[in-house]
């Protein structure tokens, strides 16, 4: 299926259908490979233009791209450089796919993405330029800011662009502090591009830069009740709830029953709770899935400080990493944004792919808002579909394959 015509064609697909869309961005053509799961998955966002006209380098220079999206900008990035190398660092697993794909479909080679959430400590210092396509979350922007700050040399440049909807302006602000004074490089469609300048050294920084899980290699960590018992867990700035369990996690917790025969999947797992619970409480193997890096991380992190042998933490797009396997329960409380928009399509794979990945009579568990009426799709499935609790914002739904 190739659209074409502009970043602004809208391509039909299922969710794990990827798709092309032959696109003009920056006077370039570009094959861009995308799929649901990312924002702006259907065309080209403000931001990622505003970097692709305005991020300015030399030809051989080490640059660091924060946020890629499905690598419509990479490209431009990278085509830049005819000496140099482009590094991609991204939270969404979904991201680095299809920016993987889009680079090989337009035959580029200096390019080098990372799966880990961060750079090598022996390549701080070492970048020439770094562009940061502002993240949903001031925290996690602040996160990156940080890291962009690690990896440049003294003189090099920071260019930073977002949309006003999702704070940039207080994300420019957390930049000049800890950069100092930027310029306003361009606007478009309610977005702006920004440069900053990494000088030479710095007195103390603004405070959030030593916030727990702002700065690289630290965590923020926190405890919480849930219906079994207490625990102390780490997570980071980006990941869904990251500082505290959500009420509507809490209500599927007091429905969670697990038996030393049962295996799991927390699906969606964030930083890890309904999938710690279950193997705490004595499931045989437990999988916690995300498709954010953020999320595993800080999943694989509380399994290490619980020490958890029977439970494993992996990036998955849905059932991506563990395909061919089965499950007797499945637990989730499933996402329903992509960036800032709304899009029903993530939780619609959810359930459609949990009816496949259950064992017969396995069951599905999952949480949501009250208004959302996932119980339609899910009795087009399963042969048994129940509410299993509900407060004034939430309902427990139980699904039987």
């Amino acid at each position: 299926m190739t659209p074409t015509g502009g970043s602004n064609a809208t391509p039909a697909t299922d969710y794990n259908t990827p798709v092309r869309l032959d696109i003009r961005l920056n006077g370039q053509e570009i094959a861009v490979i995308t799929k649901p799961g990312l924002a702006n998955w259907q065309g080209v966002s403000p931001a990622a233009s505003l970097l692709a006209e305005h991020a300015g380098f030399s030809p051989d220079a080490k640059v660091l791209l924060l946020g890629s999206g499905h690598g419509a900008a990479a490209v431009i990035l990278a085509r830049r450089l005819s000496r140099g190398e482009l590094w991609v660092m991204e939270a969404s697993a979904i991201a680095l796919e299809m920016t993987t794909t889009t680079l090989n479909a337009n035959g580029i080679q200096n390019a080098r993405l990372t799966w880990e959430i961060n750079l090598p400590e022996s390549e701080n210092g070492s970048f020439d330029a770094a562009a940061i396509e502002l993240p949903k979350g001031r925290k996690l922007a602040q996160r990156w800011l940080a890291q962009a700050w690690a990896a440049l040399r003294p003189g090099a440049w920071l260019y930073l662009a977002g949309a006003n909807h999702l704070g940039v302006q207080s994300t420019l602000k957390d930049a000049e502090g800890l950069f100092g004074l930027g310029s306003i490089l361009d606007y478009k469609k309610g977005n702006r591009v920004a440069r900053f300048c990494r000088p030479t050294g710095r007195s103390g920084g603004p405070g959030w830069l030593q916030a727990p899980g702002i700065l690289p290699g630290s965590w923020h960590e926190f405890d919480l009740e849930t219906p079994q018992e207490s625990l102390r867990l780490a997570a980071l700035p980006g990941v869904f709830s990251y500082d505290r369990l959500d009420e509507a996690t809490r209500l599927l917790l007091g429905q969670l029953h697990v038996s030393s025969t049962d295996q799991v999947a927390d699906l969606g797992c964030g930083y890890g709770i309904l999938g710690l619970v279950a193997a705490r409480l004595g499931a045989g193997q437990v999988d916690l899935l995300d498709a954010d890096l953020l999320a595993v991380a800080a999943a694989r992190e509380n399994i290490l400080r619980l020490g958890l042998s029977n439970a494993r933490a992996l990036a998955s797009d849905v059932f991506s990493a563990v395909t061919g396997q089965t499950y007797t329960r499945i637990v989730t409380n499933p996402p329903f944004h992509a960036g800032k928009g709304v899009d029903y399509q993530i939780a619609a794979a959810f359930i459609r792919q949990s009816w496949t990945a259950l064992t017969p009579a396995g069951e599905l568990l999952l949480v949501a808002n009250r208004f959302i009426r996932y119980e339609k799709m899910m009795e087009g499935l399963f042969r048994q579909v129940s509410m299993a609790v509900e407060d004034g914002r939430y309902r427990v739904l139980k699904a039987l394959k």
